[in-house]
């Protein structure tokens, strides 16, 4: 019945994509790590096989099966190879099309007659801290981004379960496929097999808790990485606004830097809401399979675990949005702070500046009226140069014209007699 819901065109889409760059490679050269478990396997035996995707194809069921692959992105690298998982774990189109948008949240879990199929997509911000000769630490993208502070890279992790004849516990099976899993990921599901893997066939969401458990182990290192550098901006902007006054102090800040430590602030802000909603949907979607017929209530006890365990971890995505929200309005404060401080020292310069235009202007309005006299005096000269009589003339007027009013005249009267 779910055959009716599935869009074959979103296999096409990423088929297309995968092509844009390139034919895409066999799937052949798909490397994927493979754990299988049936019951009578020896628990040393949990070693992961390396294989490929279109030999995975050919390998028989096992009752718990563990496949770790490659990042599923759209690109002729691995595209043959992520379309062949895709078709061999009956993969739904809503899955694919969730991969092409990017999402940041996603979970889905639908019965299709005696099998479940369940998925979430999981997307944080990812930051690398370099710190080179004794420095403090700063972000810096792998790749070789010049921006302060800046890193354009990214967790991306997709896990895929299928869960095939589901209300029978003794010929149950479990697939789990991982793409993208981290180093210590791989590590955590090489150690299951250390347990008693058959309370997975039972309830193997339980899967989906050890998932989301690493993943935030994984967000949890790049938030300590934000939260380390930010702290040394942050000191560096406080030391900044206490010598503002002083005249050596330039008031500079990099502004490029905080606003890149903003948006991986925001951007983890945002992945931490969209894991408390995958697994608020998690959760509610478990409490319906709590409510099973009366035949399958020996499986309660793992089921009632399974739903404690996913409690606890949202308790710690929600440690990690708290986290998230005092970095964000710490970041804020110290933006503010940066801006008055910037404020703060261009009034000093403005003010220093007003010093010396009064300066200038002080002495302009000394010698500007001598330079306005000067000026006169030379037109008067040139003026009289053709009539040397006419110099003793001006220099009798310019003489009276410094002298009071009562002798000026009496001196111009006898000038004239």
């Amino acid at each position: 019945m779910a055959a009716f819901y599935q869009d074959s065109r979103r296999r096409t889409l990423f088929n297309k994509e995968a092509n844009r760059f390139g034919q895409c490679s066999d799937a052949t050269t798909c490397a994927v790590g493979v754990l299988e478990w049936s019951p009578g396997y020896p628990r040393e035996a949990g070693e992961i096989i390396e294989s490929n995707a279109q030999a995975l194809r050919s390998r028989a069921q096992p009752r718990v099966q563990i496949v770790l692959a490659p990042l599923d992105l759209a690109h002729h690298t691995n595209g043959a190879g992520i379309q062949c998982l895709y078709d061999h774990f009956a993969v739904p189109s809503d899955f694919i099309s969730q991969r092409l948008e990017g999402v940041t949240h996603s979970f889905s879990a639908v019965r299709d007659g005696s099998s479940y199929h369940s998925y979430f997509h999981f997307l944080c911000k990812n930051v690398t801290i370099s710190s080179v000769d004794g420095r403090s630490p700063g972000i810096a993208d792998p790749r070789g981004a010049v921006l302060s502070q800046g890193d354009w890279t990214w967790i991306r992790t997709s896990v895929f379960m299928r869960w095939d004849n589901c209300d029978d516990k003794d010929k149950a099976a479990v697939s789990l496929v991982i793409f993208s899993a981290s180093p210590e990921m791989r590590d955590r599901c090489q150690r299951l097999w250390q347990t008693d893997l058959s309370t997975v066939l039972v309830d193997p969401f339980s899967f989906f808790v050890i998932c989301l458990d690493e993943l935030w182990l994984q967000a949890q290192s790049v938030v300590r990485g934000v939260s380390d550098v930010f702290s040394q901006m942050e000191r560096t902007a406080l030391d900044l606004a206490v010598s503002s006054t002083d005249s050596g102090s330039d008031g500079r800040h990099d502004f490029v830097g905080l606003h890149n430590i903003a948006k991986h602030i925001i951007y983890l802000k945002e992945s931490s809401e969209a894991a408390l909603m995958t697994i608020s949907h998690l959760e509610a979607f478990h409490r319906e399979l709590l409510k099973r017929p009366p035949q399958e209530q020996d499986a309660m006890p793992t089921m009632h675990m399974t739903s404690q365990m996913l409690a606890q971890k949202a308790v710690q995505f929600e440690v990690w949005k708290l986290r998230m929200t005092s970095l964000e309005k710490r970041m804020q404060n110290i933006i503010n702070l940066s801006f008055n401080v910037v404020t703060q020292h261009d009034s000093h310069v403005l003010k220093n500046d007003s010093k010396s235009m009064k300066a200038i202007a002080t002495v302009t309005m000394l010698f500007l009226p001598l330079a306005t006299i000067a000026s006169k005096a030379e037109v008067c000269t040139q003026s009289f140069r053709d009539r040397p009589y006419a110099v003793l003339v001006a220099f009798i007027l310019s003489h009276a014209a410094w002298q009071p009013q009562g002798n000026a005249t009496n001196k111009a009267s006898a000038a004239v007699a």
